[in-house]
């Protein structure tokens, strides 16, 4: 069994040092540790013997084996694997994301034939929280359910690995080796990182919002609306989708009350429909103050932003619409982004960190569509391909 005398050289309070010393630990390889500061006798020894000065640096067996970087890729390659337990993949590109964006972006990494890892809470993304999709070319008026479907089933036939289920808690972007660590301490290795996390509902934030979510209070007319048939409800926003939450229950519930801050600001055609509906009463410039109910959702308060008055609705379920944030809450002291948390990339997906791509809805690309989530996964698959055969 061949030996390995594995020396670091460290510096007291260098972030890369410890993490070196961490990724020694967690893969149970033996080492000694030098510590040096500038213009020391061990930094002189230290720049001899290793031929450089950037920290950490190693010595295997008195040999340079250069930085971070160079030993995590040797462990990758199974050069300490008679020291260790079974070495864990290294992927060519793990892909955070299971919607549009998301798979597509498996797709074409699997067909260039990287190594290829999907992790996500769920298929389909947001898309899954709609009923039907009219405007992806080729699949008019295509069900979501199974327009999802034909998606996943178009990248399993190329056998990539997916963690569906699992969330992601950090990642670790800094080096040649990225490191995403699940919620249940698994971590998964790779040389690039594709973020396609998409958006989630925004939140009011006012009292009985979330005690009551799925007990009246929902973010999804598409997909709750039927459970309110005969009943009288509310829909909180004054845009595209929640016009289209109340024309989805204009078909089942008994009245609709449309709360907005702001004069309606949706599609004119959306909202001569709803202006059309008997069902509809309109409340502009209302503030929703608080949602009522023990147990189950029993009515709502809002206020006049401009007499201060204050009403009571008698209501069973409220639609919140008010708009969408980006996934990207775990990236926020990594990569840059605008005001709205969305991640900032160029027009080949780059981040602005090396080897880490994103695409889809969490970016700031204009136009939020699955046709254009879709092909942005592509693009970022196609930019990491070429990222990691410029590395080689």
């Amino acid at each position: 069994m061949a030996e390995f005398d594995i020396v670091i050289y460290t510096m007291k309070g260098c972030p890369f040092c410890i993490k070196a010393k961490s990724f020694l630990n967690e893969t149970g390889l033996s080492f000694s540790e030098i510590e040096v500061s500038p213009g020391s006798e061990q930094w002189k020894e230290m720049q001899e013997k290793t031929g450089g000065e950037t920290l950490p640096r190693f010595l295997i067996n008195g040999k340079p084996a250069g930085g971070y970087d160079d030993m995590a890729s040797l462990y990758f390659a199974g050069e300490f694997s008679s020291h260790t337990e079974s070495v864990p993949p290294l992927f060519d590109v793990v892909i955070i994301g299971g919607g549009p964006a998301g798979l597509s972006a498996a797709l074409y990494t699997a067909r260039k034939g990287l190594k290829t890892a999907l992790v996500s809470k769920q298929i389909g993304g947001q898309v899954a929280d709609t009923y039907d999709v009219d405007n992806y070319l080729g699949f008019s008026q295509m069900g979501t359910a199974d327009l999802i479907t034909k998606f996943d089933e178009h990248v399993e036939r190329f056998g990539i690995t997916k963690i569906i289920g699992k969330k992601i808690m950090t990642v670790d972007l800094s080096g040649k080796i990225k490191t995403a660590t699940l919620d249940n301490g698994v971590k998964y290795h790779s040389r690039t990182v594709i973020i396609a996390t998409g958006k989630r509902p925004r939140p009011m934030n006012v009292p009985g919002e979330k005690e009551l979510v799925g007990r009246g209070v929902a973010y999804c007319s598409t997909c709750d609306a039927p459970l309110f048939a005969d009943a009288d409800v509310a829909v909180v926003g004054g845009g595209n989708s929640a016009l289209e939450a109340v024309l989805d229950l204009d078909k089942v519930a008994k009245k609709i009350y449309m709360i907005s801050l702001t004069p309606l600001s949706g599609d004119q055609i959306l909202m001569e429909k709803a202006n059309a509906s008997s069902k509809v009463e309109f409340f502009i410039e209302y503030d929703t103050t608080a949602i009522l109910g023990d147990g189950g959702v029993e009515g709502m308060e809002i206020k006049s932003l401009k007499t201060g008055e204050i009403k009571k609705l008698d209501v069973e379920g409220v639609f919140i619409e008010i708009g969408l944030l980006p996934n990207s809450d775990i990236f926020i002291d990594t990569l840059a982004m605008n005001r709205t948390g969305e991640i900032l990339i160029d027009s080949l997906c780059r981040t602005g960190i090396s080897g880490v791509f994103a695409c889809g809805d969490v970016t700031s690309v204009p136009y939020k569509q699955v046709v254009i989530a879709a092909g942005e996964g592509a693009k970022a698959a196609l930019s990491a391909y070429d990222y990691l055969i410029n590395q080689r």
